[in-house]
C-alpha cells in the first residue's frame, strides 16, 4: 500500500513539473517544406514524436506476433533436417567402422552435401569406396573432398597414399607421400606410410635417410624401430653381393663399418655380412669372422659355411672344428663339416667316416651328395650310384633313402 502512493505521489509530482514547464515555457517549432509551413509548440512536437515512437513499437510487437510462428516453423525444420542428416552421417561412419562398405558408403554420399563437416564424409565413403574395388567412384569421392574443402590436401592425400598402398601401387603412393613430406617432414602417419611405400620398392637407401626421423619424431615403438633397421641393412648388405652391384668387398666392409653398432650385433645382420662377404670372393675375412662368431653363438648354417670357405689353411680349420666337436659330439651337420674339411685335406678315410656318422645321425641331400662323390674318387662305383640314388629320393621325396 505504502508502495503504490509513494508512486501516485511521485507521478503527480512529475506530472506538476511537466505542467509547470509547459505553462512556462511553450517554446515554438516552425517546419518550412517548399510553400507549406507547420508551426507548432514544442510541447506538442515532444508529445506527437512520442505519440510515433508508441506506435511504432506497438506495430512491431503485432507483427511479430504473426510472423514469429513461422519462422519458427522454418527453423524447427531446418534444424530437424540438419539433425536427420547428422544421425545418417553418424550411422554411416558406424558402418565404416564395423566394415559395411556398401552401406557406409550410401549414407555418407546423401549426407555430404548437408553435413556439418562434408569432408569426413566424402573421405569415409572414398574409402568404403575403395574397399568395394570400386576406384572409379573412389576417385570421384577424392575429386568432390578437395572441392568441398582445398584445406584439406593433407587428410586427401593421406587417404589417397593409403589406397595405392593397399593395391600395392608403390610408386604412385611414393608420389603422394613426397609431396606431403615436403609441407609435413613431422607427420608421424606420413612417415609410417613413407615407410611402407620405400619398403615395398625396395628403395633400402632412400628409407636408411628416413631412419633419423623415425627416431627423432618417435613414429615406431623401439621394437618396431629395431626390426625396421634390421631390414634395412640386411637389405643394403645383401645387395652388395648381388650380380648387378659386384663391385668387391671393399665397398660391403665400408657399408659394414657405417652400420650403427647396435645393429652390427644382430645375428641376422651379421650372418647377411658374412654370406655376402663369400659370394665376392673374401674367403679369409669370412673364415676369420665364421671363427670369432661360432665361439660365441652356434648356428648351423654357419658352420656348414666353414666347411665349404677357403681360408688358407684347412689343417688349421680341421683341427678346430674337431675341437668343436669334442663339445658336440652327436651334431650332424658339424660331422658333415668335418667330412668336407677331411676332403680338402685328401683325408679320404677319415673323411668317410665323419660323413657316415653324419649320415646315421640324420639324413641329408649335401651328405648323399659329399659320400657320392667320395665313393667315386675311391673307385667304389656301386656305392656312389646308390649315395646319388638316395640323396636324389631325398630331395624329391620319392621313396625313403636308406643309411648304410
Amino acid at each position: 500500500m505504502r508502495k503504490l502512493l509513494l508512486f501516485i505521489v511521485l507521478i503527480a509530482l512529475i506530472g506538476g513539473v511537466v505542467a509547470w514547464q509547459m505553462l512556462e515555457t511553450s517554446g515554438y517549432v516552425l517546419i518550412a517544406v517548399g510553400n507549406y509551413t507547420v508551426e507548432m509548440s514544442l510541447w506538442t512536437l515532444l508529445f506527437l514524436l512520442l505519440l510515433v515512437w508508441f506506435l511504432l513499437r506497438t506495430g512491431g510487437y503485432f507483427f511479430r506476433l504473426l510472423v514469429e510462428p513461422g519462422r519458427q516453423l522454418v527453423r524447427q525444420r531446418v534444424t530437424s533436417r540438419q539433425s536427420r542428416f547428422r544421425a545418417r552421417t553418424a550411422k554411416g561412419l558406424l558402418q565404416f567402422i564395423e566394415g559395411r562398405w556398401d552401406l557406409a558408403r550410401r549414407n555418407l554420399k546423401r549426407a555430404a552435401r548437408h553435413s556439418d563437416m562434408p569432408l569426413i564424409n566424402y573421405l569415409a565413403a572414398a574409402n568404403a569406396a575403395h574397399e568395394l574395388g570400386d576406384r572409379l567412384d573412389a576417385n570421384r569421392l577424392l575429386l568432390k573432398a578437395e572441392q568441398t574443402d582445398p584445406g584439406g590436401e593433407l587428410a586427401i592425400g593421406l587417404v589417397q597414399a593409403r589406397m595405392h598402398l593397399h593395391s600395392e601401387q608403390y610408386e604412385e603412393a611414393l608420389a603422394i607421400l613426397q609431396r606431403l613430406y615436403a609441407g609435413e617432414p613431422d607427420h608421424p602417419l606420413v612417415l609410417r606410410l613413407l615407410q611402407q611405400a620405400y619398403s615395398g620398392l625396395e628403395d633400402w637407401a632412400s628409407l636408411e635417410k628416413l631412419l633419423p626421423d623415425f627416431k627423432r619424431y618417435r613414429v615406431f615403438d623401439e621394437r618396431t624401430l629395431g626390426q625396421i633397421e634390421v631390414d634395412i641393412y640386411a637389405a643394403l648388405l645383401a645387395g652388395m653381393a648381388a650380380p648387378a652391384q659386384h663391385s668387391g668387398s671393399a665397398s660391403l666392409v665400408k657399408l659394414w663399418q657405417d652400420i650403427p653398432r647396435h645393429v652390427r650385433s644382430k645375428p641376422l645382420i651379421l650372418d647377411t655380412y658374412i654370406n655376402s662377404l663369400y659370394q665376392l670372393g673374401d674367403y679369409a675375412r669370412v673364415e676369420d669372422l665364421l671363427r670369432k662368431t661360432l665361439k660365441s653363438r652356434w648356428d648351423e648354417k654357419l658352420v656348414k659355411l666353414f666347411g665349404v670357405v677357403d681360408g688358407g689353411d684347412p689343417r688349421r680349420q680341421l683341427l678346430l672344428a674337431e675341437r668343436w666337436l669334442r663339445e658336440r659330439p652327436n651334431d650332424a651337420v658339424l660331422m658333415l663339416t668335418l667330412g668336407r674339411l677331411c676332403l680338402r685335406n685328401q683325408l679320404w678315410g677319415k673323411a668317410r667316416d665323419y660323413l657316415e656318422s653324419s649320415l646315421s645321425l640324420k639324413a641329408d641331400p649335401e651328405t648323399y651328395a659329399e659320400l657320392a662323390g667320395l665313393m667315386a674318387r675311391l673307385g667304389e662305383h656301386e656305392k656312389s650310384a646308390r649315395y646319388y640314388q638316395q640323396g636324389l629320393s631325398f630331395t624329391t621325396g620319392i621313396g625313403q633313402p636308406l643309411r648304410t
